[in-house]
Parts: C-alpha cells; sequence; structure tokens
C-alpha cells in the first residue's frame, strides 16, 4: 500500500536556525579557579541589546542638504528575563553571595555567562551588576521574579582550556605530510574545535565538528613545489595555537 503524498515526512530541512531552548545565563560563584553557576528557573531572555552612539556632523560644507553622521560609543546593553521566583535558590537568595537579591542589594558588579544552544556552545563572559529586580504573586500562578542585568564591559568569548601534545611547533619538509596528529585533553566543558589559518596546504581532516574533553586532531600538510617560499600556517585548537613552518618549495 502506498503512503499518500499529503503524509510522507518532508525532506530535512537545512534551515541554520538553532533551537534557543536550554540557553543559559550563569553567575560567577567562585573566584578561584573560576566557577560559574546556572541562574535557576529563567524563562525567555531578552539581550545582550547593544547600540553605537552617534554625533551628527553635518556642516555648511557637506554639500547636500543632508544630515551626516558617525558613530561614537558602543553600550553592551543589557539583558532581562523572567525567572521562577524561590528565595531559596542560592542564585536568586539574599544570603547567597552569588543570589540576584544580595547582588542587587549590595550593588555587586560580578562576572555573569552567557551560554548558547549552538553545537560549540558559545559562550560569552562579561562584567555586570543586577540593574532591576520584580516580582508579581499571581493568584492562579507561581512566583516570578523580573530581573535586569546592565552589562559594564565588553562581552568577550571564553574558549575552551586544553593541553596539546606534541606542545613543540613543527618544521615540515617541503614534500609535506598526509597525515599528521596532535592529541588534545581538556577538563574544559566548552566544546573546543581546530582551525587553520592557512587551509590551501595545512588542512585540518578531523574533527571537523565541535569536540568536549580529549580527542585527536589529524592534518595534513600539501607538498610545497618550487618557487613556493617557506611558509608558516597556525592551528588552533581552544586556547592552544600550534605552528607549522614549511621548508621551501623543492
Amino acid at each position: 500500500m502506498s503512503i499518500p503524498a499529503s503524509i510522507v515526512p518532508a525532506t530535512p530541512s537545512t534551515d541554520p536556525a538553532i533551537a534557543a531552548f536550554g540557553t543559559l545565563i550563569q553567575v560567577l560563584s567562585v573566584a578561584t579557579p573560576e566557577t560559574y553557576v546556572t541562574i535557576a528557573g529563567v524563562g525567555d531572555i531578552t539581550g545582550p541589546n547593544t547600540n553605537v552612539a552617534e554625533v551628527e556632523t553635518t556642516s555648511h560644507s557637506t554639500g547636500q542638504p543632508h544630515k551626516t553622521f558617525m558613530p561614537t560609543l558602543i553600550d553592551d546593553g543589557d539583558l532581562s528575563f523572567p525567572c521562577f521566583f524561590n528565595p531559596s535558590d542560592p542564585t536568586h537568595s539574599l544570603f547567597s553571595a552569588y543570589g540576584l537579591e544580595n547582588l542587587f542589594q549590595n550593588r555587586a558588579v560580578t562576572s555573569f555567562q552567557l551560554v548558547n544552544t549552538d553545537p560549540a556552545k558559545r559562550t560569552r563572559k562579561f562584567r555586570g551588576f543586577v540593574k532591576q529586580l520584580g516580582e508579581t504573586y499571581p493568584v492562579q500562578g507561581v512566583c516570578t521574579r523580573q530581573a535586569t542585568i546592565r552589562i559594564s564591559s565588553v562581552p568577550t568569548d571564553v574558549v575552551a582550556a586544553v593541553t596539546v601534545t606534541p606542545t613543540n611547533n613543527l618544521t615540515a619538509t617541503a614534500a609535506g605530510s598526509p597525515s599528521s596528529t596532535i592529541t588534545v585533553t581538556s577538563p574544559s566543558t566548552t566544546p573546543w574545535l581546530a582551525s587553520s589559518d592557512a587551509p590551501s596546504w595545512l588542512s585540518i581532516t578531523s574533527p571537523l565538528t565541535p569536540t568536549t574533553g580529549g580527542g585527536t586532531v589529524t592534518y595534513a600538510i600539501a607538498a610545497s613545489v618550487a618557487p613556493t617560499p617557506a611558509r608558516t600556517g597556525h592551528i588552533t585548537i581552544g586556547d592552544k595555537s600550534f605552528t607549522v613552518t614549511q621548508a621551501a618549495g623543492v
């Protein structure tokens, strides 16, 4: 029996969108070594809302009756979100050093992280303070708190801390190498990805997707043919860079 066309599964989508469910906002709980905990019960997140200030530069010599502008300072904005309010939760509590209410009452500036849901789990760290706390207690509902975190530093991407073996840089012959490896270990929960800044002759063959923990990076070095001069490329893995220098072509 044939299946009616109307209920045949559609071709898998090639839509590049990623689901937002699982996005995390984390707050610094321990300074040394840096340890972050996820703020509990967070709902829809809005932000960061960034914008660039502008200054009008219109003058008599502009030549046309149209205003002109130039960009000045970037404002990294804020993050706002509702959360199911539980005064006993350490990330909400007045009596926890990293609780939202404690941070608000002490006007404390601390570190936060925003963790995205893409395969690489992009993580941005920034300094900020709790700018606003609102509470709602509906008769037919649950205790809710609306929070706003003002960003007070440039958000920076966090990369995985890794150890690579060999640690020494490599000098390759003009003949190249079809398969060489680097062993990677990492205690970080942030995935790492191997990339080359000279893919035309220094290429990554595996892994080609973000990897968490340990693994092996395999790369290939193409032969160098005269009159190609000596060349240098870099393989970046997490927070480490591995340099490959190849002799001039022969």
